[in-house]
This record gives structure tokens, sequence and C-alpha cells, in this order.
């Protein structure tokens, strides 16, 4: 059976697929829902989540940029074509449990592709430097 939710000491991450997005975020929690086809290893959805979680950039809406970390864009308008608002997709919601548990979109989806930790840590240096 998939892990409904992938939990670290402080935040848990839950990635499911599903036909109706909502970007609707429980309390102290980050939700984006993106095209299936926009990250290989659910790997790289949490990194991105993480980093725009904690930094608060490089957008002012966090929700936008785990945006422009997932797909390595430093514009908002090419990073919001990996966004998925209606038809098949994969929404992940990153926050404390408490807050997850609160919310469900579909089935459990944890894809396991090729995955470069390095992609996305190199993008958020180039943007801080």
């Amino acid at each position: 059976m998939e892990l409904l939710m992938r939990c670290g000491e402080e935040l848990c991450l839950r990635v499911e697929k599903t036909q109706t997005p909502s970007f609707e975020s429980p309390g102290g929690a980050l939700t984006i829902c993106v095209k299936p086809d926009a990250f290989a290893h659910w790997l790289e959805l949490a990194q991105a989540m993480y980093y725009a979680y904690h930094w608060r950039g490089p957008a002012r809406n966090p929700n936008i940029s785990a945006l422009m970390f997932l797909s390595r864009r430093d514009q908002i308008r090419e990073a919001l074509t990996i966004s998925a608002a209606s038809g098949e997709a994969v929404c992940a919601t990153l926050g404390p449990k408490e807050a997850l548990e609160q919310t469900r979109q579909g089935e459990p989806h944890y894809p396991e592709g090729p995955f470069d930790p390095w992609k996305i840590t190199k993008f958020a240096l180039d943007l801080v430097t």
C-alpha cells in the first residue's frame, strides 16, 4: 500500500493525482497543483516546495515560488506553465501533519523516476548570487 503522506521532524508532504485540482491550502501549509509531466521523482516536488516554504522567495507568494523552483524558471509567467488548473493534475501539500490530515484530493502518487538533487539547488543558489 502506498503511503498517504511522507513526514519529517516538522513537516509532512502529501502528493496526490487528481482530476479536480484544488489550490486550497489548509492552515500553515503550502499547496500546488502541476501537470503530471512537470517532474519525474516526488523528491523534486518535495525539494521545490521545501525551499519555497522556508525561504519565502523568490516570489511573494510561496505557491508561485514552489512552481519557480520546480520548473527552474526565474520568470513567473514561465513557471506558471507547469501549473494545472483543470484536468489531470498532481497536487502536493507541504505543512504540519495536523493540517495535511484535513485535506484529501485524490490517490497517493509518488513517482520515482530519475532524480538529480542538484538541479533545483543550483537554481536556488543562482537566484541568491
